[in-house]
């Protein structure tokens, strides 16, 4: 090596002129440094995976994918899972019937063992469908630059305010807390009043188109035409002779089922009993051979004429019934699916122009005293509404007995705060509102008159007690109201159907979180 180039390689040299000792400290140095500085970049790896984690976990970045999108909106899985909840809210109870267990997954369970159809495939099928529909109604809404009513907005501020008692009554810190254990980790109040306000925008919209719609009698008298088999009121006598064989019991207590040939025997003794009483009715009449016929078996049930519009016949008979050749006095025997045998005459078929659609009823509510600590009232607490019931309904006999004088009443005493204020009075009653069935049953009784009064009893929890009831008005007869909305709903889907044309519910990555 030449002498210039060993002393450049001495100058390069870091240890050059140092001790064993010396350079040895100055090699653990230099490991400790790199060391520290590898813990350091571990650490913060670490620490940006920790905070990534908690990120993660709280929703963040879940709550901002796109779980749908219908007609180029996207919908965040807070705004699936909104209508995916009301969807499944809308089952009700009949999910326990359907094998639902609300403790395990939805994507777990099957509905339908032939499809492999889940329950979060049906919930979410509903809810795609409703979403579809909301989205073309206020998208066509806003088109036209409609808003929300002022009625409409009261119904999104009493729609929050429920949630929130909701909230309260459940035991939750906070509205949100309450949401996320209802809809779902990604919904909060703001993504809950938007849904609203759409929801509430769609119905208004679809509510003003169905309400614009009007027919003339012409047109209701040819539907009815086609349809009088559905309108028609038919009247009728039936009584039912069961032909299910009994179970037994062995020996050891165990219940045995009745075998074919008993099954079949007890169906030929149903058949016999209903031909006999066919015959004696023959001979007499329905009423009278019915009662005869329940002396002798007091299981049997006779609840004397029957009167239902066509629409509302139920049972094996209704073909038979409803056929146009039918006249008074005609009686058959039909099986019922290896049950038993009915005996059904037929009387009259006629076009009722007296039993009415919709009815404004007027009504004061007495409550029967319930004591401190007790949930029901007591009888003598019933019979003191009751009595309440009958002094207020005998003033208002003594009185002129108008609408006026009873809706003055139903304001001093009434106790049903929906209707105190207003005398009472509810308006456009159906016989599917959503009322208990025998104040239905008393507004909607066979000759029911405008005008006419009566007391009905109260059972339901929280509401025991009696009606003081008014029939202040009535509308349309029930086969006009029934042809109408017939009319009316079908021209309201076949719209419904241009406006959802080409709107299609697409999967984001966000459908993953839903469920």
């Amino acid at each position: 090596m030449s002498a210039s180039r060993e002393k450049k390689q001495r100058q390069d040299d870091p240890n050059q002129g140092l001790t064993q000792k010396q350079i040895k400290e100055r090699k653990e140095a230099a490991i400790k440094k790199r060391n520290t500085v590898i813990y350091t970049v571990i650490g913060v790896v670490v620490a940006v995976l920790v905070v990534a984690l908690l990120v993660w976990n709280s929703g963040f970045f879940q709550s901002r994918t796109v779980a749908m999108t219908i007609n180029g909106r996207d919908y965040s899985p807070a705004e699936v899972s909104y209508y995916y909840g009301q969807t499944k809210q809308s089952y009700g109870y009949y999910l326990s019937m359907m094998g639902y267990d609300s403790t395990k997954s939805a994507r777990d369970q099957v509905v339908d063992e032939e499809s492999g159809k889940t329950f979060y495939d049906l919930f979410m099928e509903q809810a795609k469908a409703t979403m579809i529909k909301e989205a073309a109604l206020a998208d066509a809404a806003r088109e036209e630059g409609v808003t929300l009513t002022e009625e409409s907005q009261e119904q999104l501020e009493t729609a929050l305010e429920s949630y929130r008692s909701g909230a309260s009554q459940s035991g939750y810190p906070s509205l949100n807390s309450f949401l996320k254990a209802y809809f779902g980790s990604y919904m909060n109040e703001k993504v809950l009043r938007s849904c609203l306000e759409e929801s509430l925008l769609a119905s208004q919209y679809q509510t003003a188109y169905s309400d614009s719609l009007t027919y003339d009698d012409a047109a209701l008298e040819e539907y009815y035409t086609e349809n009088a088999a559905d309108l028609d009121t038919f009247r009728y006598h039936t009584i039912f002779f069961s032909g299910t064989a009994e179970s037994t019991t062995d020996e050891e207590g165990n219940t045995v089922e009745p075998t074919e040939e008993e099954q079949t025997a007890a169906m030929e003794a149903a058949k016999a009993k209903a031909d006999a009483f066919r015959s004696e009715v023959e001979k007499s009449d329905f009423a009278t051979a019915a009662e005869a016929a329940k002396a002798e078996d007091e299981d049997l049930t006779y609840e004397g004429e029957m009167s239902h519009v066509g629409s509302a016949l139920a049972g094996p008979y209704q073909e038979w019934l409803s056929d146009s050749s039918r006249k008074a006095g005609d009686i058959t025997v039909v099986e019922s699916e290896g049950s038993g045998y009915y005996v059904v005459q037929f009387v009259e078929r006629f076009r009722n122009e007296d039993d009415f659609g919709t009815a404004n009823i007027r009504h004061i509510l007495v409550k029967a005293e319930v004591a401190e600590g007790a949930e029901e009232p007591t009888e003598e607490a019933m019979q003191a509404a009751e009595d309440k019931a009958q002094e207020i309904l005998d003033q208002f006999k003594a009185g002129d007995q108008s609408a006026d004088s009873f809706a003055e009443l139903a304001k001093a005493n009434s106790e049903d705060p929906g209707s105190k204020d207003n005398g009472g009075l509810y308006e456009d009653v159906t016989r599917d509102t959503s009322f208990f069935a025998d104040f239905l049953n008393w507004i909607f009784a066979d000759g029911r008159k405008v005008g006419d009064t009566g007391l009905v009893e109260n059972t339901q929890s929280g509401q025991q007690g009696w009606h003081v009831m008014y029939l202040d008005s009535v509308g349309d007869p029930l086969w006009k109201y029934t042809a109408e909305n017939d009319l009316r709903d079908a021209d309201v889907q076949t719209w419904l159907e241009g406006l959802q044309e080409g709107y299609e519910a697409v999967d984001g990555s966000g459908i993953q979180y839903i469920g």
